[in-house]
C-alpha cells in the first residue's frame, strides 16, 4: 500500500473536506477521491460518512487513525534507517608487525588511506601473537608479517619482499662493535644472525625508527630497511656495510581463512603488489 494513500486519508479526517485537503497535498480532489476509494476497497468498510455539507469519520475511520499515524512514522524510519545504511562505511583494520611497518607500510600509507577512501580504515603496529589472535577473533581483517602463520585457519600470502641493509654511522663498523642495535627481522633473520654474527648487541628492539634514532644520535650499526635509510647513505650519514646475511625479506599477507571482506582483500592485495 502506498503511503501517500495513507497520508491522504489523515489529510481528509483532519480538513474533513475533500477540497481543502487536495489543496493542502497540492493533488486534485478527484486523486484525493481516488485514495480514499482505494483504502475503503482495502479495509471493505466505509472511512467517511459524506453528507451535503458534513463530512465525519465511521467507527472504522477513527479505528484507522491511530494506525495510519503509526504506518507513516514507520516508513519515513525505515527511510532514514537505509538512507544511514547507505552512509556507513565498511568497516576493515590491517596491522602490522613494527618491521613491517618500519620496512615497507608506513612509507605506503597515504596511498593505502587514499585506496580505503570508502572504508571506515583501522591501522595498527602490534606484535605477531596480537595479530595472530585479533585475527582469530575477528577484530582484524589482515595482518601483514616477515613470517606465515602456520594454522590451518589462516591464508598466508607471499605478497613481495623488502631488503635490508647493514648501515653504520662509521665506515669500519669495527670501531662501533659495543654499539651493535638488533633488529628484530623475523624467525629465519634470527637464525641467520646467530650463524653468521657473534657480536653481542647493546640494544635489542622490534622497531627500526628507534634503531636508526639510536644510532644517528649515539653511533652504532644496525640492520636497516634500505628503503628507510637510503637519503641518510646518500648524504653519508650512513654507510652501508657488507653483510653476509640474505638480507631479502619477506611479505606476508595474512587473513583469517573465511574473511567475510574477500572482495577489498583480493584489491589491496592486488595494489599492494603493484607498489613493490
Amino acid at each position: 500500500m502506498d503511503i501517500r494513500v495513507f497520508k491522504t486519508f489523515l489529510q481528509v479526517a483532519e480538513t474533513r473536506h475533500f477540497g481543502r485537503a487536495a489543496e493542502n497535498l497540492f493533488i486534485t480532489q478527484a486523486a484525493v477521491s481516488a485514495r480514499i476509494k482505494q483504502l475503503e476497497e482495502f479495509y471493505d468498510s466505509h472511512l467517511f460518512i459524506r453528507d451535503k455539507n458534513n463530512l465525519k469519520l465511521t467507527p472504522a475511520g477513527e479505528m484507522l487513525i491511530a494506525h495510519a499515524n503509526l504506518m507513516i512514522e514507520q516508513m519515513e524510519q525505515s527511510k532514514q534507517s537505509i538512507a544511514l545504511a547507505k552512509q556507513q562505511k565498511i568497516k576493515f583494520d590491517i596491522a602490522a608487525t613494527p618491521n613491517v611497518w618500519d620496512a615497507f607500510l608506513s612509507s605506503r600509507l597515504n596511498k593505502s588511506i587514499e585506496f580505503f577512501q570508502q572504508v571506515s580504515l583501522g591501522m595498527e603496529i602490534s606484535a605477531r601473537e596480537s595479530i595472530q589472535r585479533k585475527l582469530s577473533e575477528k577484530t582484524l581483517d589482515l595482518g601483514l608479517l616477515v613470517d606465515p602463520i602456520k594454522n590451518t585457519d589462516f591464508n598466508n600470502e607471499l605478497i613481495g619482499y623488502f631488503e635490508l641493509a647493514l648501515v653504520s654511522t662509521s665506515e669500519d663498523y669495527h670501531e662501533l662493535i659495543e654499539q651493535y642495535v638488533f633488529v628484530d627481522w623475523g624467525l629465519t633473520f634470527q637464525k641467520e644472525h646467530t650463524l653468521h654474527h657473534k657480536f653481542q648487541p647493546a640494544l635489542r628492539t622490534s622497531t627500526a625508527m628507534i634503531a636508526l634514532e639510536v644510532i644517528l644520535t649515539q653511533g652504532g650499526f644496525a640492520y636497516l630497511p634500505i628503503e628507510l635509510v637510503a637519503p641518510m647513505v646518500e648524504s653519508e650519514a650512513l654507510f652501508v656495510i657488507e653483510s653476509p646475511l640474505l638480507i631479502k625479506r619477506p611479505i606476508y599477507l595474512v587473513t583469517r581463512a573465511n574473511n567475510s571482506n574477500n572482495t577489498l582483500l583480493a584489491n589491496y592485495r592486488s595494489f599492494l603488489q603493484t607498489m613493490q
